[in-house]
């Protein structure tokens, strides 16, 4: 009887696995990573657009035909400071969009022999580990038909198992995981404070059209216009960027924070000193750039892929 019920479970999970394949939305979606494209090039128009009317339409000629000096050199400090967040946040999403997330390696599995790998998959298919989030636990992905490690998840826009996930942007065209988060962190800290700073540079421009007053500059509404987008994109950022730096603190990933269950003791928060250091990296010197030093991005694939008994690898984040 106790058998024929452990026959019964396999045969209606394997069932619900089946369904699951045929209902899944995602597979409906592959239309996202053409979306994606049009996105990049929308991102490159909102870009262009601040960015011609802060140094073309209103303190780029303020440099050259100030009618004082002190106007002189605060419309050249205002675009050198623009240029620079505009070159960084460019930088960023170039790293963050061509930076491979984190690949599971093939072949790769958290046992020492074949036989293993066959008894806990077999245990898998009619004993499952409750789905909680946080539970350090031994993985099979049914799609990619191969052992994943710890915190990572299929991407369906990708077709394939990643490191620590995040979540798949559609603006990078790009699935944010392990080893481009830092770069995904920046893009975005870098253009809200573009965004920022282009807004107190374009505000009184701005004003002025809306209130009706002579225009201080050339196209005030091309002006007017490039500062909508500037605060919309700020503001909706700032929110974003809080919310990031939230899930920094406890090192948790987005798919992490919101999963539908999750242990209550959080194991993978090591202090938000650490946690931090593990996604910026531990000198101060590059906490701004967005790329990795091939030291940390070795030791962050070590810590990804090692076992799940195994002891944990020491870095400069414990220092």
């Amino acid at each position: 009887m106790l058998g024929s019920n452990k026959e019964n479970a396999g045969c209606l999970r394997r069932c619900c696995f089946v369904l699951e394949d045929y209902c899944n939305v995602f597979q409906f979606c592959k239309f996202l990573k053409q979306l994606g494209k049009v996105m990049a090039l929308f991102v490159a128009a909102l870009i262009g657009t601040v960015t011609y009317a802060v140094v073309f339409l209103t303190h780029g000629p303020k440099v050259v035909e100030g009618s004082t000096a002190q106007q002189r050199w605060g419309s050249a400090i205002g675009v050198l400071a623009f240029l620079f967040l505009d070159g960084m946040l460019t930088w960023s999403y170039v790293v963050c969009a061509f930076t491979d997330p984190g690949r599971v390696p093939d072949q790769w599995m958290p046992f020492d022999s074949e036989e293993e790998a066959i008894t806990e998959l077999q245990r898998q298919r009619y004993s499952p580990d409750p789905k909680l989030a946080g539970l350090p636990r031994v993985r099979h992905c049914r799609k990619c038909q191969a052992w994943k490690p710890d915190r990572a998840h299929h991407d369906s826009m990708t077709g394939r198992c990643v490191l620590k996930m995040d979540h798949y942007c559609i603006w990078v065209i790009n699935c944010v995981g392990l080893l481009n988060y830092k770069a995904f962190l920046l893009f975005i800290t870098y253009t809200c404070l573009a965004c920022i700073l282009a807004t107190g540079l374009l505000g009184p421009s701005s004003l002025n059209f809306v209130l009706e007053k002579p225009a201080q500059g050339r196209m005030p509404g091309m002006v007017f216009v490039a500062t909508v987008i500037a605060i919309a994109f700020a503001v909706s950022l700032l929110g974003f960027i809080i919310m990031h730096l939230r899930m920094v603190a406890i090192n948790c990933s987005t798919i992490e924070m919101y999963e539908k269950r999750r242990v209550a003791n959080w194991p993978y928060n090591r202090g938000i000193r650490r946690n931090f250091a593990e996604v910026f990296e531990n000198e101060p010197s590059r906490w701004f750039v967005p790329t990795l030093t091939l030291r940390h991005r070795q030791w962050l694939l070590d810590q990804a892929l090692r076992p799940l008994t195994g002891p944990r690898i020491e870095s400069d984040a414990d220092v």
